[in-house]
């Protein structure tokens, strides 16, 4: 039942990604409150059937966010963008890379170990999406943000490599949004240092990311952050359908907007 799910997921429903994320880690020695709990969400599925991706050529509209121009190359000398030698011409339309990051710190309560929520998108279109585990227990919030930063920097890496490959022209850097402010600080400001040793990988590895000019980490309020929907499985309120009306088109969402436009 679990394999139905995920395969569920990987053909788009997102809207049950996180859960089906969650229950994964209990395959070897299920409970009986884990077989009820995808029974509940069999039945979401059944009552929620009208489900689409929305994928848009057009440019993807970033909520408002705050972004910090710095120099780094006194910080990193010589970092550059790796570049494949044997690309195609690059033809057609240009597009950009916006990426949402989030990690729920201490998420899980069995061991504390925090959640990773990744959503990327290729104009307006969704293309990658990521809702997993952490490997390590965090102390605070900003070494759990950092890992998921730093799996993002290198998941932007991949497909920027991909769609050069490809012969798509990309415009300007990869946009990264993060709802921790501590994080995007020290992820944009060369001034800044690190406290926390053990961090020090993932610090330097978005740092240098953004050194080399092909990332622009930038702060994003928590309630507009869409992968929030992919760390928490308590998100029932109007922020999680706006996450998710951002990625999935809901024909209950509409008809509940459409309702409350009128009543205006």
């Amino acid at each position: 039942m679990i394999g139905i799910l995920r395969w569920a997921v990987e053909l788009g429903r997102l809207d049950i990604y996180t859960e089906v994320s969650m229950l994964s880690q209990y395959q070897c020695s299920p409970r009986e409150g884990h077989m009820e709990a995808i029974y509940y969400i069999f039945s979401y599925l059944k009552h929620n059937p009208n489900c689409r991706m929305v994928f848009s050529p057009l440019e993807h509209k970033a909520p408002e966010h705050k972004c910090h121009e710095a120099n780094w190359e006194k910080f990193y000398p010589g970092a550059t963008e790796q570049i494949p030698p044997n690309m195609p011409e690059p033809l057609g339309q240009c597009v950009n890379i916006t990426v949402y990051v989030d990690a729920d710190h201490a998420g899980n309560l069995f061991n504390r170990r925090s959640h990773t929520g990744i959503v990327m998108f290729v104009n307006d279109a969704p293309i990658f999406w990521l809702s997993k585990r952490q490997n390590t227990v965090e102390a605070a919030s900003f070494g759990s943000e950092f890992n998921a930063l730093r799996l993002a920097v290198e998941m932007v890496e991949e497909l920027r490599y991909k769609l050069r490959m490809f012969g798509i022209p990309l415009v300007g850097p990869a946009l990264m949004l993060c709802d921790n402010q501590s994080v995007v600080n020290n992820s944009t400001r060369p001034e800044s240092t690190l406290k926390k040793r053990h961090n020090s990988i993932c610090y330097h590895r978005v740092r240098e990311a953004a050194a080399a000019g092909y990332i622009i980490v930038a702060w994003i309020h928590g309630l507009k952050n869409i992968a929030d929907v992919f760390t928490k499985t308590t998100n029932t309120s109007d922020n999680r359908k706006y996450c998710l009306r951002k990625i999935l088109l809901f024909h209950k969402f509409d008809y509940i907007c459409q309702i409350d436009e009128s009543k205006k």
